[in-house]
């Protein structure tokens, strides 16, 4: 008579098994953000685009100057409406209300802005304007880390096109001066 015998992993062996690789998983996770750091500032960037472009192509849409307003102290972001909740515009820009103030991802940090006129802003508040046909002046936000120096990407902003991109590093703005022409 034959005498079978089946081989194989039981039920609790399988559990530990998966338990095990799962805890692995979750560790690799966890270390991945702050084995590579530059995701949180590339993922910050790409916010900061969405909301450049959401301020432009409302401003477009809705005919009437819209401002992205980058305040420094706070680490934030948001978008200034023209409107009140029934739709009428407001003339007052202090009267105005940012729709939702968006913080950066922990640990980036708004480092600095080129104003069109060369000047380097990195306190307070600064005010981009959008206007009706999706202008702006030119800009070059620099996001960084707060513990790591090297690593830095520049959202820069074109004037006529209000189209926005990112760059590896610092981009600082290249000015014209009189001899230039």
């Amino acid at each position: 008579m034959r005498k079978c015998t089946q081989a194989g992993f039981t039920l609790i062996e399988i559990t530990v098994v998966v338990i095990l690789v799962g805890m692995v998983v979750s560790m690799a996770i966890v270390r991945l953000d702050s084995a590579l750091p530059s995701t949180r500032t590339e993922s910050a960037a790409r916010q900061v685009l969405a909301t450049l472009d959401l301020a432009r192509t409302t401003a477009i849409g809705k005919a009437a100057p819209y401002e992205v307003v980058f305040d420094f102290r706070e680490q934030r972001y948001g978008i200034r409406i023209p409107f009140d909740e029934e739709g009428r515009r407001i003339a007052n820009k202090e009267d105005r209300q940012i729709l939702s103030w968006m913080d950066l991802d922990e640990g980036v940090i708004m480092k600095s802005i080129y104003d069109p006129t060369g000047q380097r802003i990195d306190d307070g508040i600064y005010v981009l304007t959008f206007d009706p046909q999706g202008a702006a002046t030119d800009l070059s936000l620099l996001l960084g880390l707060e513990e790591i120096d090297e690593y830095e990407l520049t959202v820069r902003l074109l004037a006529l096109t209000g189209i926005a991109s990112v760059f590896q590093g610092r981009v600082e703005p290249e000015f014209l001066v009189e001899n230039d022409f």
